[in-house]
């Protein structure tokens, strides 16, 4: 009997002892231990054999951060022997080489190290380059050597063999870094002896000096494979009714494949003389009329056309000697034509004065693509005739002159008769001094009446209408009436408000509400202030 529990408990004993003799042990592990620029690593750090175990704090490897974590275990009973594994997870993506360093992990109080990792970023543009390759992606520029804004055209070259099956293709647009882009619409297609060539245009335009780089790109390409699920193996699916993407979508997935593309460094030169425009432009400007009455705007239109980056084209300012300028925001429209950036920059600008004026010529600097050198174009001056103003004169005329000359001497001839009227006035002076007081204080009293009375009068006497009140109150639209308050601009802050909030209206498509009976209450008050 004691044999026998004896045995009973041996037996026990060796099924416990192999759990309680398993060593704890870590390892590590990585979903691939080469990839490309911009791929996902997964390494994983198992812990085994115990039941407290503390992963380290990864905030990143070499430098590339630890993009995100995750935990998991499970418990494994194989032929009696209980094996428990703690995992952690974590992802990063690196663009070199980098070594994943020995980690430690504690187990039931005790430490253990994990074995460093190397991973192998590949160089994409190996793979690009080859023209032998079933499907490649390549970049392509029309010129390496530029200027800050000059425009270069940049190719994105998908080419498949035509034996190879491609289902669906997915393209990823390079990182433009200081690069302004305009995509051409449209795709190309073309045949290349064995293959099919599809290209993807682009004008960039480099906004800082020195040596910029694009690329690598990637492209996608995904090939469809069916599941080998038993469910959808069977005869009954082999009809050709089941042959429809809706049916296919349940037993089919996709397969992608990365491609990636070379890179373009581009050496790009500072324009010269802080210039921002580099093209080939031509400017002109243009008034509405060269006769105009007086306070009433002449509008003028500044345009500038051409090829190259004109929506870098600064707002022209307009400064004319006793005159209202009002500049709207300039207008630019661009497009593409025959692979080049071509556009038109338009500005209007209402000009008011109460006598003649010239515009003088409007200039524009910029970097000229045919000569390589600044270039400054100019219009010619534009004289306005205002007509039923004043005119403009630096000195008086001679007719002036001659009439204050001849003031001046009526004056001195009358200088006796003035001292004789003063020599009679002293001598009865004395006589009507009792005279003079009783008038003094009768007409203060009557001038104190007069004033109550005119007062009143005032008061309930309407406001005058005025011809300015009159033309507020006739104007039919926001642009007759913009073009009647402009001359008043420079006078007063609600008028400049309400002339922002018109020109706003008519260019801009907003609808403010602008009250009339306000604006001619301010011509009224206006009139009566002179």
């Amino acid at each position: 009997m004691n044999k026998m529990l004896s045995l009973g408990k041996l037996i026990i004993l060796s099924l416990l002892f192999p759990i309680l003799t398993l060593a704890a042990t870590v390892s590590v592990s990585v979903d691939k231990k080469a990839i490309y620029p911009g791929d996902v690593v997964f390494f994983t750090i198992n812990a085994e054999g115990g039941d407290k175990v503390q992963f380290p704090d990864i905030t990143d490897i070499g430098g590339y951060p630890i993009t995100g974590t995750s935990d998991s275990q499970s418990t494994v009973i194989i032929n009696g022997n209980v094996k428990k594994t703690i995992s952690r997870t974590y992802t990063f993506s690196p663009t070199k080489d980098v070594t994943i360093p020995s980690f430690e992990v504690k187990i039931d109080s005790k430490v253990y190290k994990t074995d460093p990792v190397e991973i192998k970023v590949l160089n994409p543009s190996a793979t690009a380059s080859d023209k032998d390759s079933p499907v490649t992606l390549r970049l392509k520029a029309d010129k390496k050597e530029a200027y800050v804004g000059e425009p270069i055209r940049l190719d994105i070259e998908f080419r498949k063999r035509v034996d190879v099956k491609a289902d669906k293709v997915e393209i990823t647009e390079p990182k433009f870094k200081n690069f302004w882009v305009k995509k051409i619409d449209g795709v190309s297609e073309k045949v290349d002896g064995n293959y099919l060539v599809k290209t993807y245009s682009y004008i960039i335009f480099p906004q800082k000096s020195g040596e910029l780089t694009i690329g690598p790109t990637f492209a996608k390409v995904g090939k469809i494979i069916r599941k080998k699920d038993p469910f959808f193996n069977d005869p009954f699916f082999n009809d050709p009714f089941f042959n429809d993407p809706l049916f296919k979508m349940f037993n089919n997935s996709i397969q992608w494949k990365k491609i990636y593309s070379n890179t373009i460094t581009f050496n790009i030169k500072p324009l010269p003389n802080n210039l921002e425009v580099y093209g080939d432009y031509i400017i002109k400007a243009t008034v509405d009329k060269r006769k105009v009455k007086a306070d009433k705007p002449v509008n003028l239109t500044i345009t500038i056309a051409g090829e190259g980056n004109i929506d870098d084209i600064k707002k022209f300012d307009l400064d004319i000697e006793d005159a209202v300028v009002y500049s709207d925001e300039p207008k630019i429209s661009t497009k593409i034509e025959n692979g080049k950036y071509v556009g038109t920059f338009t500005q209007k600008i209402a000009i008011v004065s109460d006598h003649s004026f010239t515009i003088p010529p409007i200039k524009f600097t910029y970097f000229d693509q045919k000569t390589q050198k600044p270039l400054t174009k100019k219009t010619k001056p534009i004289h306005i005739t205002v007509i039923g103003g004043k005119k403009s004169t630096k000195s008086e005329t001679k007719k002036e002159i001659e009439k204050k000359t001849s003031s001046s001497k009526e004056n001195g001839s009358n200088e006796n008769v003035k001292e004789e009227i003063k020599k009679g006035l002293k001598a009865t002076s004395e006589e009507s001094s009792y005279f003079k007081y009783l008038l003094l204080i009768l007409g203060y009293i009557l001038g104190i009446l007069s004033v109550i009375g005119f007062n009143k009068l005032k008061n309930l006497k309407p406001k005058r209408e005025t011809a300015l009140s009159k033309a507020i109150k006739k104007a039919k639209n926001d642009k007759e009436l913009f073009e009647i308050l402009l001359p008043y601009a420079k006078e007063d802050e609600f008028i400049k408000e309400t002339l922002k909030k018109l020109d706003e209206n008519i260019y801009g498509g907003k609808k403010h509400k602008i009250s009339k009976q306000k604006l001619i209450e301010w011509a009224e008050d206006r009139e009566e202030g002179y």
